[in-house]
């Protein structure tokens, strides 16, 4: 339980600091501006402990040194907080709210509850979490958290290429971090550790969308991601996809929001989550060369410290420890040419896309209903541009990497191309409500209902 209060009091950190250091709390709506503040908070929070601990707590041997730092950062943000007075944000005015706009925050309630109710009973069911969560990711914890002299077998060649010990360690080290400070290997720290992933991208993609495009739409982002059956199902899984797929929304979110060193971080955080995460951060920074020029260098100065630590970490701790990628590259060029890998890659993400639903539900079913019936707004084509074009790519990387792959083709796609779909799902849900227009507008832009006017009441309108 101790271990848990250490997870909050990371997110506690990370709001104080994103309220003091970040033009956030200068948003509107008040209720999407909270939304923002948590949802950077938690996971750069959880990002930023992640990099202490790995770096005092495991490279030096020194977690109480950690500890000691953590402490003394959340006392002078409070500090900070309280010193400073933000100035209060004015009132748009609005005396009530849409019936629409209710009827998506009640569901929206509904859908958190059940989706809580499932990930429970999937942590009672199994709350080491799956294959994945207790050979790479909590076994890799488990090591960091030990005394010093050990935590280097969470990289060690010995493990093998099952453990993947040449994956980032965000997630690890976060977990490691709890349980050294609380003096426990409970497992309800990786079980909350998931949650709070997925309640902070929710919360990102509800503020986000409510900003830029209306608090309906807003709500309804997130109630299209709260009921997306394969996203709730890798809550209980434990695994660094739904972290990941938290920091990719996020990077995204706040370009869009034009806050590119907070974007940046958020994009570098995605790069120490996992192999994809760097991926993401080379077309990410790509992308806001293209379409966010000014605002590039100011991603890349967020991105700088998670890229030095995690070139540190791939290129001194983790040099004996081959990725996929490396170790596909004997024989790539037979693969290359191989017709037939095409069609069977091609095949597996259609089946993947299809098998996001549950019975008769997809959450794709939202979504055309809304284009139906909102159509989308040719003004944000430049965002919508944007955002789309991070997620295309990141799936053609995916698609490339399975061609590579020198693995059993087969194998590889049915245990990993869910978890990468649910990586990039988010991406594109943003896309879309980027490109909607606002239900207010839409409604206003409908013609005025033709009256009929009989004949008689015709002729004496004319004399």
């Amino acid at each position: 339980m101790i271990g848990l209060v250490w997870a909050l009091e990371a997110i506690l950190l990370g709001c104080l600091l994103v309220w003091r250091f970040s033009d956030l709390p200068a948003i509107r709506p008040a209720w999407a501006r909270l939304l923002l503040i948590f949802g950077a908070g938690a996971a750069g929070g959880i990002g930023l402990v992640s990099y202490l601990f790995f770096f005092f707590g495991v490279l030096l041997g020194l977690p109480v040194a950690a500890m000691v730092l953590e402490l003394a950062l959340l006392a002078w943000a409070a500090f900070e907080v309280y010193r400073r007075q933000v100035p209060a944000v004015p009132s748009s005015g609005a005396s009530g709210r849409p019936l629409l706009f209710r009827v998506a925050g009640g569901s929206l309630f509904l859908a958190l509850v059940l989706a809580a109710s499932a990930a429970w009973t999937g942590w009672d069911a199994n709350p080491q979490g799956n294959w994945d969560a207790w050979a790479i990711w909590n076994l890799r914890a488990r090591f960091l958290a030990a005394p010093a002299g050990l935590a280097w077998r969470a990289w060690s060649p010995v493990l093998g290429a099952t453990t993947h010990a040449e994956y980032p360690l965000l997630l690890s080290s976060f977990i490691a971090r709890c349980w050294a400070f609380g003096h426990s290997f409970a497992t309800l720290v990786p079980a909350a550790t998931g949650a709070i992933f997925f309640l902070a991208l929710i919360a990102l993609a509800a503020g986000t969308i409510a900003v830029l495009r209306g608090p309906t739409l807003g709500l309804l982002a997130a109630l299209v991601l709260t009921s997306t059956p394969s996203l709730l199902h890798e809550i209980p899984a434990q695994y660094a996809d739904v972290p990941l797929a938290c920091y990719i929304a996020g990077a995204i979110a706040f370009a869009l929001l034009r806050r590119p060193a907070l974007a940046g971080i958020f994009a570098g955080f995605a790069a120490w989550t996992k192999d994809e995460g760097l991926l993401f951060l080379v077309v990410f920074l790509a992308a806001a060369a293209v379409f966010r020029r000014r605002e590039a260098l100011a991603a890349i100065a967020g991105a700088l410290p998670a890229a030095a630590i995690l070139t540190f970490f791939k290129l001194w701790l983790a040099r004996g420890n081959g990725s996929l990628l490396s170790t596909s590259l004997p024989g790539a060029a037979r693969r290359i040419f191989d017709m037939g890998r095409y069609g069977t890659v091609t095949a597996a993400f259609g089946r993947g896309f299809l098998d996001m639903a549950q019975g008769w539900y997809h959450p794709i079913l939202p979504l055309i209903v809304l284009a139906a019936a909102l159509r989308f707004d040719r003004e944000r084509r430049r965002e919508a541009a944007f955002s789309g074009a991070i997620g295309a790519t990141l799936l053609l990387g995916y698609f490339g990497v399975y061609i590579l792959t020198q693995n059993d083709l087969v194998w590889q796609l049915q245990t990993s191309l869910d978890r990468l779909l649910v990586q990039v799902w988010p991406v594109l849900v943003l896309t879309a409500f980027i490109a909607l227009r606002m239900p207010e507008t839409a409604m206003a832009a409908e013609p005025a209902p033709v009256q009929k006017v009989s004949r008689k009441a015709a002729r004496k309108a004319r004399r």
